[in-house]
């Protein structure tokens, strides 16, 4: 062989190597390893993701080193695995800016490390959330000590998912509620392990397929009887890759764009198009509610998430029903942006609304009362938001065609529909939840501060229901009312949980958000200004 020859297939060989180690590592068959978690078995996907965003606040993390983006299954391979030192690595998310000016940490920062929030002044705040907390089942907590305790919980999550002995993957052996356990020290699901450790740090495409098959069929073998089925983990891998409610919002957003672009040619073809896309939104919406509740085995409305991604369906749902009996266009123009709002916030933001489906909490576990009192109000805020909706169109008229009597007149006649509806509904479901509380807490009703702000929810609507009725209000002030009144269910459905964090609903606490809010609450507030000083002025 010429030396010249030599030269090329060295040259090949190395190309090989180059291409082979340059390949995308397959996780196909590690998503779909099961894993005992939160009291249920979930595939790997989910749990990745489920601690990736409860640490980070995202799906995708920039490796801190390489930029590279990295995939949560990756990451949490990673981690489990211990492939680098993940203490020193800024990953943990912290948003809340008074907290890191406390800590001491650069304000414009978002991640930081496990070694670098190991502060004392984090152990102070925690310390006092302790005191507060001892003997008391539901302190009463600070902004500050409850945004503490959120990155003590980021914190937390991290450290539980370091090494081998985090994640429980090997199944028992008979028993279907049996306590499964982590890797063992050694033995053939060690070996497996090893062996797909070093296919993950080597990026050997190939190795690393025929490791992860390795480790399933001998996980598999140890409890067929208790391993859950390659369907039922495979739903859920595919509910998490599908997307469906980021691709609802899509359809939302680009069917409001196809009913502006066609309104001024009233184009009938471009009105059916916008029509049929719309509709497809809710096809998809609502497949994505079909996926939570085969995986979850309960209705998906048990959290902030769940109620934002439920009230945009049920908005989304009665435009499209009201659009096919009226067809007056005006419904799918403004429910489409507000629907699409409402994911968009859903997907971007889930440090603040987590989209985990974890275990219920005790009160909850009754889903008779789940299934009756959530949806109905909740769907009570979707009716709200269908008729703030149309008010922001009506005072749009108002400000810039008051002329258009008649059509401002039909807009007026759908918002009072819109809020009969919702009062209906929000009555219907505050009555039903005290029928529950009745039975979990032994009272109908303690002024607990989700309830008193039901009622003033519920009681801000009746009031330009009933002035409307006998001549108090007419079209101008109901439109006004449609906006305003809507702040009352912000304030019941996000502020109470969000921002008061007392009472008995603490199961729906959460923290994050406030300044989106506010911004939302001032431009509400600027609208109606606007268009009662444009009123005053014809």
């Amino acid at each position: 062989m010429t030396i010249m020859k030599r030269m090329l297939l060295l040259l090949f060989f190395l190309a090989s190597a180059a291409f082979v180690s340059g390949q995308e590592l397959d996780f196909s068959l590690l998503k779909t390893l099961a894993v005992q978690k939160d009291g249920r078995k979930k595939p790997l996907d989910t749990v990745a993701n489920e601690t990736i965003q409860r640490i980070t606040g995202k799906v995708f993390v920039k490796d801190p080193d390489t930029g590279r983006k990295l995939e949560a299954i990756e990451l949490l391979l990673s981690m489990w695995m211990q492939t680098r030192d993940w203490l020193k690595a800024p990953v943990i998310y912290v948003g809340h800016q008074p907290l890191k000016v406390q800590l001491g940490l650069p304000v414009e920062q978002k991640y930081f490390s496990y070694e670098q929030l190991r502060a004392p002044a984090l152990d102070a705040i925690l310390q006092r959330v302790a005191k507060k907390s001892d003997g008391q089942q539901k302190p009463q907590l600070t902004r500050d000590e409850r945004e503490a305790s959120a990155v003590a919980e980021r914190m937390r999550f991290l450290g539980d998912v370091l090494g081998l002995e985090s994640l429980a993957i090997v199944p028992h052996s008979s028993d279907e509620k049996g306590q499964w356990e982590p890797v063992p020290k050694s033995g053939p699901i060690k070996e497996r392990v090893d062996a797909l450790r070093a296919a993950f740090v080597q990026r050997d495409p190939a190795a690393l397929l025929t490791a992860s098959r390795e480790l399933e069929a001998a996980l598999r073998v140890l409890g067929p009887k208790v391993y859950p089925g390659r369907e039922k983990l495979a739903r859920e891998v595919h509910y998490n890759s599908f997307h469906p409610f980021r691709k609802a919002e899509y359809l939302y957003g680009l069917a409001f764009v196809l009913l502006l672009a066609t309104w001024p040619m009233r184009s009938r073809a471009g009105y059916w198009v916008a029509v049929a896309v719309f509709a497809a939104g809710v096809a998809v919406h609502g497949y994505g509610f079909y996926l939570r509740i085969l995986i979850s085995g309960r209705p998906p409305i048990t959290n902030m998430y769940e109620s934002v991604i439920w009230v945009s369906f049920g908005a989304a749902l009665f435009a499209i029903v009201l659009e096919a009996i009226y067809r007056p266009r005006v419904y799918l123009a403004a429910v489409a942006p507000i629907a699409t709002v409402m994911l968009v916030l859903a997907d971007m933001f889930p440090a603040v609304m987590d989209p985990n489906i974890g275990p219920l909490v005790p009160v909850l576990r009754d889903n008779f009362w789940l299934t009756v009192h959530v949806p109905a109000v909740t769907l009570g805020y979707s009716a709200f938001a269908v008729a703030m909706a149309l008010g922001h169109v009506a005072l749009a008229y108002y400000v810039f065609k008051p002329e258009a009597h008649e059509t401002i007149h039909r807009l007026e006649h759908f918002i009072y529909r819109a809020m009969q509806v919702g009062v209906l509904l929000l009555a219907a479901g505050t009555i039903l939840g005290g029928i529950w509380a009745h039975y979990a807490w032994g009272r109908f009703w303690g002024w607990d501060p989700k309830e008193t702000w039901a009622l003033i929810s519920l009681l801000s609507y009746v009031i330009p229901l009933h002035g409307r009725l006998v001549g108090w209000l007419h079209g101008f002030g109901l439109s006004v009312a449609s906006v305003i009144c809507f702040l009352t269910v912000l304030m019941a459905w996000y502020g109470v949980n969000f921002i008061l964090g007392k009472g008995l609903h603490a199961y729906g606490f959460g923290t994050g958000g406030t300044p989106y809010v506010a911004v939302f609450i001032a431009l509400e507030l600027g609208i109606a200004g606007a268009a009662m000083c444009r009123k005053r002025k014809l």
